[in-house]
């Protein structure tokens, strides 16, 4: 049993050496803002910052690949979607993981929703599904949510 113990141990202490993870200096972050145009029109900002060495996916990629980023807004009475999430031109390249091209940004990007604001007291909800890679590891797509109060 001891021995079976020290193998145990060993094993997990051998894997682990080797093992390439994300630390939290490595995560996308988010930052969501909703700026007025006017009373019954709006913007929502998202922005990602992304760090050194990584790279977050775009909208539009190949629907065949592993590859998924979208925005989900969550119904509500007090607003309604004009459009669709708006992105600026993405870079381009051979995903050498994948094996297919794909479109993708690197350090900050910023994507845009505009809406029609219906009421006063509303709430914006979303959910940004986004997927990273580095030149050696994909991360599984992530999600991250928020919430914007309508206020007049």
């Amino acid at each position: 049993m001891y021995r079976l113990a020290i193998l145990a141990i060993s094993l997990l202490m051998l894997f682990s050496a080797y093992t390439k993870g994300q630390t939290s200096s490595d995560q996308i972050t988010w930052e969501c803002i909703l700026k007025r145009k006017s009373s019954n029109e709006g913007e929502i900002f998202m922005k990602a910052k992304i760090p050194a060495g990584w790279h977050l996916y775009a909208l539009g990629n190949n629907p065949d690949s592993p590859i998924r980023m979208n925005f989900k807004f969550t119904a509500d009475k007090a607003y309604e979607l004009i459009g669709a999430v708006s992105q600026p031109k993405p870079l381009r390249k051979l995903e050498k993981q994948l094996g297919i091209p794909v479109a993708y940004f690197e350090d900050e990007v910023t994507f845009g929703q505009k809406i029609k604001i219906k009421g006063k007291n509303g709430v914006v909800k979303g959910t940004i599904r986004f997927m990273q890679c580095n030149d050696e590891i994909c991360v599984p797509p992530q999600d991250f949510g928020f919430a914007l109060k309508l206020r007049p």
